[in-house]
């Protein structure tokens, strides 16, 4: 238990010390490909840092808060964009970066001692039961961390770079899809933590794809539904619909692999410290190293 504890402060350190590398060397660096190319390690850290806990359920939550969003905040980050830009301190870096945290806008005073009012919650979830459409139900109401990330660092950037080949219909349409791919390659990716490294399906991607490649027929149905004059779909109906869908799709696509693949232990905890028995015990950049064959 002792040496649980001790490994255990040793990766919490060892996390803190590569944020603050990265916030240190940020201030140094020209923000873009330089800033990015120094931070390589801590991504690379990032990506490790779930296969150091045994337990199915944590790996899965720390792939979801610091291999995933906190690596697409350090991204936005390094080309100065971001929640991490409202910073004042390191101790603001670090609560942002790995916490569904934003620092308040009308907090202007950095040595308050009441620091919790210096933070308020992102909000996850805005009732999602209540959506009407897929546009509302993943553009609105899921998952607003990960949604508003992945609008930073993939939507806005693709849009505005298709906007000038496909104009701007057509653009809103790819950067979406684009966007929901991406999305279903990180839960894939967290997926891959669940199960301990198991060779992927790609169901979970799939379902992400379908999401999009739906929301756009549901765009285009409504545009048609608009141009014909055709009588809207009550809201009620609409619901139970959107639902239904999403909760259908869902089963079949994430809670089936996780069903037939997930375990609860890996059976094993590499170690931290001395660094050569990181690097002769460390089972994750084992798998880290087998990640392009398995995902391919």
């Amino acid at each position: 238990m002792e040496d649980e504890t001790k490994s255990l402060i040793s990766l919490i350190a060892l996390l803190l010390s590569s944020l603050g590398y990265s916030y240190v060397l940020a201030t140094y660096m020209t923000k873009g490909l330089a800033r990015l190319l120094f931070l390589l390690p801590t991504f690379y850290l990032l990506a490790i840092f779930p296969w150091y806990f045994t337990s199915s359920l944590v790996r899965g939550v720390l792939s979801f808060f610091i291999t995933w969003i906190a690596s697409f905040k350090l991204l936005l980050f390094c080309f100065y964009k971001g929640p991490l830009l409202a910073s004042r301190n390191f101790l603001d870096f670090v609560a942002v970066a790995i916490f569904p945290l934003k620092i308040r806008e009308n907090t202007h005073d950095p040595s308050s001692p009441a620091m919790v009012a210096r933070y308020e919650l992102v909000t996850l979830f805005n009732k999602p039961y209540l959506a009407t459409s897929l546009q509302d139900f993943w553009g609105r109401r899921w998952n607003r961390l990960s949604s508003n990330i992945l609008r930073q660092t993939i939507y806005d950037p693709t849009q505005n770079v298709l906007v000038g080949f496909v104009g701007a219909g057509k653009a809103r349409v790819l950067a979406m899809v684009t966007t929901l791919v991406i999305s279903g390659v990180m839960h894939e990716l967290m997926f891959y933590y669940i199960s301990c490294g198991t060779r992927p399906t790609w169901e979970v991607t799939w379902f992400f794809v379908l999401q999009g490649i739906s929301m756009a027929f549901e765009g285009a149905l409504k545009y048609l539904a608009r141009v014909k004059g055709w009588t809207p779909v009550h809201p009620t109906v609409s619901n139970v619909l959107t639902l239904a869908f999403v909760s259908i799709t869902f089963s079949w696509f994430l809670v089936l692999p996780v069903w037939r693949s997930g375990r609860n232990d890996c059976g094993f905890r590499p170690k931290i410290l001395p660094f050569r028995e990181y690097i002769d015990h460390s089972k994750p950049f084992q798998l880290l190293s087998e990640l392009h064959y398995n995902l391919s």
